[in-house]
């Protein structure tokens, strides 16, 4: 089969289902496919705890990192940080345009409103989610048939 790059949020889809995702996510590489975490980050903490959920993946973005790195990025004394709703809420599809991204899996409602990539909102409670508000992919269920899935839809 040919490369696939898939795009996956860790907050709300990862961490929320990690042992079906480490599955999913090494088997996707073993096909040669290629899965970008694509976040808020920070990125040394989403690193860490992909590690300690066994998550298997070629690159993480981190909105924040990415921000911070420009400037763009208000760090709080609590220790939150703020970035622009118009830059962080656009950032991942543009990330997901420049770096060719096959189908982006979150659970965000807003960021799906910039995109062009394919992309899927995930519901955790149904472990599913609805590709570009017309397709439904299983995500819960064999891993291997909802990769045939995912090749399929983006491959039409």
């Amino acid at each position: 089969m040919a490369q696939i790059k898939i795009g996956l949020d860790f907050h709300g889809v990862i961490d929320a289902n990690p042992k079906y995702f480490s599955g999913f996510t090494q088997e996707a590489r073993k096909r040669g496919w290629k899965i970008y975490v694509i976040t808020g980050g920070p990125y040394e903490k989403v690193k860490q705890e992909l590690e300690q959920m066994n998550i298997s993946y070629d690159e993480i973005f981190a909105i924040y990192d990415y921000y911070e790195k420009k400037g763009l990025a208000i760090k709080k004394q609590d220790g939150s940080y703020e970035i622009a709703p118009d830059l962080w809420n656009t950032i991942k599809a543009k990330y997901c345009k420049a770096n060719n991204i096959d189908i982006q899996i979150d659970d965000s409602t807003i960021y799906g409103n910039s995109f062009l990539t394919p992309y899927c909102r995930f519901d955790n409670k149904e472990k599913a989610c609805i590709i570009s508000g017309q397709k439904k992919l299983q995500l819960g269920q064999n891993i291997d048939q909802t990769l045939d899935d995912i090749f399929k839809i983006i491959k039409k």
